[in-house]
């Protein structure tokens, strides 16, 4: 497999969002899978701080742990994973909402992955010339086990994730990767087609005080009305496990709950084209004390 088609970088640039089925082998899949796992059974929570992922417009308020994350492998829960005791209500395998965001750093797998010559060739369709990763991580949409009278607390909004990886001008490219079978009910992504061109990015979540406040959004300035976020634009993105979705830093997406008693993950990484639009604002710096020393993906 190499690169692009020419339909699929005009449905790219049309889109905004594009989906790749059988990016990976269902033996890769597997193996991402079987590495999550043991990730996950790592955990130490006796001695592990209760940082919540949260992706909503609040303030992340004065957490060291969530800013050093950016070059280790750290876990952060589902909201609804600790009860109001503070116990968790939940196996600590299915209440740790992400894994991140230096997997491609830490983890040799997950770097083999996101550093492999069908990333590069995507990338350089894509025009990149100093491509650089700056983040990775593993998402856990957990189950909703049947005794439980709601669903789980794991819907993400719609966001554009140039929000979230600010550059000037804009290069965030995400690539999520399925690592199990994505529908409807288990909470698969969906996105509203073509709002890369017609919704600017109007905040960005940035340090506070150069972190000494946690992170926060703040405004960017813009000459143009922000349209309405329609609902029912949206386009559900159902695929199985191996699949790739390209996602571009300014198209509005998001995902529902997960309805059923089966989990969905996944592996996300996104990249930049160089550092030079890339300030000390941002909430993700490598080292986490501030700079921009991410991998390169590759040298032309």
């Amino acid at each position: 497999m190499t690169g692009l088609t020419k339909t699929q970088l005009d449905d790219f640039a049309s889109e905004g969002m594009i989906c790749i089925p059988e990016f990976l082998s269902s033996s890769e899949v597997e193996n991402l899978r079987l590495e999550a796992r043991k990730l996950l059974l790592q955990l130490d929570i006796e001695s592990h701080p209760k940082t919540l992922f949260e992706t909503g417009d609040g303030d992340h308020v004065g957490d060291k742990y969530f800013l050093d994350s950016s070059d280790q492998i750290s876990y952060f829960f589902d909201t609804d994973a600790f009860g109001t005791d503070g116990k968790l209500r939940f196996l600590p395998e299915i209440a740790v909402n992400k894994i991140g965001h230096g997997l491609h750093m830490k983890n040799q797998l997950y770097h083999q992955i996101t550093f492999s010559d069908r990333v590069k060739d995507i990338v350089r369709d894509l025009g990149y010339k100093d491509p650089r990763v700056l983040q990775s991580m593993l998402i856990f949409k957990n189950p909703t086990e049947s005794e439980l009278e709601t669903a789980r607390d794991n819907e993400v909004p719609s966001h554009s994730d140039g929000t979230f990886l600010f550059t000037k001008p804009q290069s965030a490219v995400g690539f999520w990767i399925a690592l199990e079978d994505c529908t409807t009910e288990n909470g698969c992504l969906s996105y509203s087609p073509g709002t890369h061109k017609t919704v600017p990015i109007s905040k960005r979540f940035v340090r506070l005080e150069g972190g000494k406040k946690g992170c926060g959004f703040e405004d960017v300035p813009i000459n143009v009305d922000v349209p309405v976020d329609d609902p029912e634009s949206y386009r559900n993105v159902e695929c199985p496990a191996g699949s790739l979705i390209l996602i571009h830093n300014a198209v509005l997406h998001k995902s529902e709950k997960n309805r059923l008693e089966k989990s969905r993950w996944a592996y996300a990484f996104h990249a930049i084209d160089g550092t030079d639009g890339y300030d000390e604002k941002n909430w993700l710096q490598v080292p986490s004390s501030g700079g921009t020393n991410f991998l390169k993906l590759y040298e032309e």
